[in-house]
C-alpha cells in the first residue's frame, strides 16, 4: 500500500474516532444524576464528571493550563510534520491520536469551561474516549521508540 493510501486511511480513522469520542461526550451529557452502573457503583459504569483540571486531577491557573496545552499541541503537530517528511506511518498514526485526544478535550473546555468524563472503572478513575486515545497514543511511541532501541542494540 502507497504511503498516500496509508495517510488517507489514517486520517479517516482518525476523522472516526473523533467523532466517536464527541458522539460519546454529547451522550454523556445526558446521563442521570448519579450515573448508570453494571452490578453496582464499584464496577463499571458511565457517570457524568465535569472535570476544570489538568491530568490527575492537577490543578493550575487557567492562564497557564492554556499555555501548556497549546505550547503540547504545537509541539506534536510539528512532530507529526517531520515524521510526514519521514513517512513514518506508525508514529504519524501514534501522534494523531494524542493530538485529536487533546483537540477534542480542549474543544470540550473552550465551549463549556471542562472536560466531559464520563467512563467509570471502579469507583477509582473517571475518564473518556479522548484520554483513551492520549494514552495509547503516547503508549504506542513508547513502544516504538523501545523496539528502535532493542533494534539498534542487537545490531550493535
Amino acid at each position: 500500500m502507497s504511503f498516500i493510501r496509508k495517510i488517507m486511511l489514517i486520517n479517516f480513522l482518525i476523522s472516526i474516532l473523533f467523532l466517536a469520542d464527541r458522539l460519546t461526550k454529547w451522550l454523556a451529557l445526558q446521563i442521570p444524576e448519579g450515573g448508570v452502573f453494571l452490578f453496582s457503583e464499584k464496577f463499571v459504569g458511565f457517570r457524568l464528571y465535569k472535570n476544570f483540571n489538568l491530568i490527575f486531577n492537577i490543578a493550575l491557573p487557567e492562564w497557564l493550563m492554556y499555555s501548556l496545552i497549546f505550547i503540547i499541541l504545537a509541539a506534536l503537530l510539528w512532530l507529526v510534520a517531520k515524521n510526514y517528511r519521514q513517512k513514518n506511518i506508525f508514529i504519524i498514526f501514534s501522534l494523531s491520536l494524542i493530538v485529536v485526544g487533546a483537540v477534542s478535550n480542549l474543544i470540550d473546555r473552550l465551549y463549556f469551561g471542562f472536560v466531559i468524563d464520563f467512563l467509570s472503572f471502579f469507583n477509582y478513575s473517571i475518564f473518556n474516549l479522548s484520554d483513551v486515545f492520549i494514552v495509547s497514543g503516547v503508549g504506542l511511541v513508547l513502544l516504538s521508540e523501545f523496539l528502535k532501541k532493542k533494534s539498534e542494540t542487537a545490531q550493535n
